[in-house]
């Protein structure tokens, strides 16, 4: 049953073993270990996953600097999934074998997908705090639940605005992993079955990619003869970069008849510039937030300590793996345990105030993916109108925002 309507405010294999704590905490049964999972090297958004790790390294810090969870240090043992499905599931395993009494993480879908199997087999109860597909938290499994929105939760949001702007000719690359299909279906969907503001009937093509290759110039001509006005680039990572340079190299995309709409949270990161360059100009991508619709305490307090121990701005990607740690701390505390039966009893249970808002888990079972999945987040869609543009600088598109 749902509860309430949270208040979303708006978004080697590596080892990190962080473990500095106030001198001299102490508690019984040693170390509360917490896992982090998310990738840091290719074929994966490592950009991305790298800011993961480091949110969640300044969550288990202030942790032990409040006295820790149960008066017992904590400690964060991140595991690089590169990406890959396979990797993602040895990764969980190896926390589990290491004794972590729940994991926080994940960007890709795909990955998440192969870390969900192993969650509920070895009872390790997993907050996924970036990974889309409608398919995880669908699966209904006792140990899973979601920071990050669903697809479908998500994505109509944005189909919304692509009806209420006018535009009637989508074209759209999107990866071939659960979460570009999955991206790929909510908004052909949508997008085809009812019209635009002006009442036309919408038209949309696309056409799945592998979002490793290194040249999307095939499918961005094919899109150019069809003069659509709005390309979306469902593609994570390098990838989603590469998509924005080459649209603009080829003509396609952005010009003055034809929009980019980027959905990768990679688009949020200082990398996508580096990458794309003046071809991101005018770029439009998601978030979960934007100071327009409150910058609150928590979230200026996060920001700020984020800024100041690493020198960049967190995107909300870092939001949710922040809070996915701090929840996961918060029901080890609401149990008085870390048994994980207690652990996902308390989860199901737990309202907690987090940067993103009041976090809690549905346990209503349809549709099937709301199956302790948190409702909250905002569907915020933003606009680069500088070259470096940090997302919050950038103009807020969506939801509309108008001065009193």
């Amino acid at each position: 049953m749902l509860r309430r309507l949270g208040v979303g405010v708006l978004a080697l294999a590596a080892v990190a073993l962080v473990a500095m704590s106030p001198v001299g905490l102490q508690g019984q049964g040693g170390p509360i270990l917490l896992g982090g999972v998310g990738p840091l090297s290719e074929p994966g958004a490592a950009e991305s996953g790298a800011e993961m790790r480091m949110a969640m390294e300044l969550a288990v810090d202030e942790l032990n600097a409040q006295g820790g969870v149960l008066g017992r240090e904590v400690r964060l043992q991140f595991e690089d999934t590169r990406g890959l499905p396979e990797e993602g599931a040895a990764a969980m395993n190896r926390l589990a074998d290491a004794g972590a009494v729940g994991v926080a993480g994940e960007f890709h879908s795909a990955v998440a997908k192969a870390e969900i199997e192993v969650a509920n087999v070895r009872k390790l109860p997993f907050v996924i705090a970036e990974a889309w597909s409608d398919s995880l938290t669908a699966a209904q499994y006792p140990y899973v639940f979601r920071i990050a929105p669903a697809v479908s939760l998500f994505y109509t949001k944005v189909a919304d605005w692509i009806r209420a702007a006018g535009f009637k000719n989508v074209v759209a690359i999107y990866e071939l992993t659960d979460f570009g299909i999955d991206v790929d279906r909510v908004l052909k969907t949508e997008l085809t079955s009812k019209p635009n503001l002006y009442g036309e009937r919408i038209q949309y093509t696309s056409v799945g990619v592998e979002r490793t290759v290194p040249d999307f110039t095939p499918q961005l001509l094919q899109f150019k003869a069809q003069n659509p006005d709005l390309v979306v680039n469902i593609v994570t990572g390098t990838g989603g970069y590469l998509i924005v340079k080459q649209a603009a190299e080829v003509g396609l995309a952005t010009t003055r008849s034809t929009a980019m709409l980027a959905v990768s949270t990679s688009i949020l990161q200082p990398e996508f510039w580096e990458t794309a360059g003046e071809a991101g100009l005018f770029t439009i991508t998601k978030r979960g937030f934007h100071p327009l619709l409150g910058a609150t305490p928590a979230i200026q307090q996060f920001q700020r300590a984020f800024e100041e121990r690493y020198g960049r701005t967190p995107t909300f990607a870092a939001m949710e793996a922040y809070d996915a740690i701090k929840v996961l701390a918060a029901a080890i505390e609401q149990a008085g345990s870390t048994d994980p039966d207690a652990i996902v009893a308390a989860l199901e249970q737990i309202e907690y105030d987090g940067v993103l808002g009041t976090i809690y888990f549905s346990t209503q079972r349809e549709p099937a993916y709301m199956y302790h999945q948190w409702p909250g987040i905002r569907a915020v869609l933003i606009q680069y109108t500088e070259v470096g543009q940090k997302p919050d600088d950038a103009h807020m598109i969506w939801p509309l925002y108008l001065k009193p």
